[in-house]
């Protein structure tokens, strides 16, 4: 058995080559369910802040400072993360949400946060930045994960 994790980690191979198709195809709907359902909420939240003076005024004066900070902070522990399991050569190619995932997540959030004025003053900019990153993630894991299966 240990021969055999030492030379499935010498020769590069991952789980996901060892699951049958469909279940590959299920990990990758739920990991792009995951994304969506993040911009999702994201968008419902972001139209819920900005839809009345009265929310939208305490959120940029108390709580989008907050969440510039903290938005950041969860993005370098996702980054953390990733490179922890790159490192230590931690297989998560089955995982439903994996490393590059959460920086992805970390990296929008933060994104949204940060420019959030930008965002509330075009509002379909958000929408587009939202849509092509689903889209793009959606593509990235159908491409190399069902597509190679």
């Amino acid at each position: 058995m240990a021969k055999a994790r030492q030379s499935a980690k010498k020769s590069g191979s991952n789980k996901m080559k060892a699951v049958s198709k469909s279940r590959a195809g299920q990990i990758v709907l739920v990991r792009i369910l995951v994304i969506v359902l993040v911009a999702v909420v994201v968008g419902i939240l972001f139209d819920f802040v900005r839809g009345d003076a009265i929310r939208e005024f305490p959120f940029h004066t108390y709580t989008l400072p907050v969440l510039r900070l903290v938005f950041p902070v969860l993005l370098a522990a996702a980054v953390a993360y990733l490179v922890v399991t790159v490192w230590k050569r931690i297989d998560t190619s089955t995982h439903w949400v994996t490393p590059e995932m959460l920086v992805g997540i970390g990296f929008y959030l933060s994104l949204t946060a940060v420019f959030y004025d930008r965002f509330t003053s075009f509002p379909p900019l958000f929408y587009t930045v939202s849509v092509i990153g689903c889209v793009l993630f959606a593509v990235y894991y159908i491409y190399t994960v069902l597509l190679y299966k």
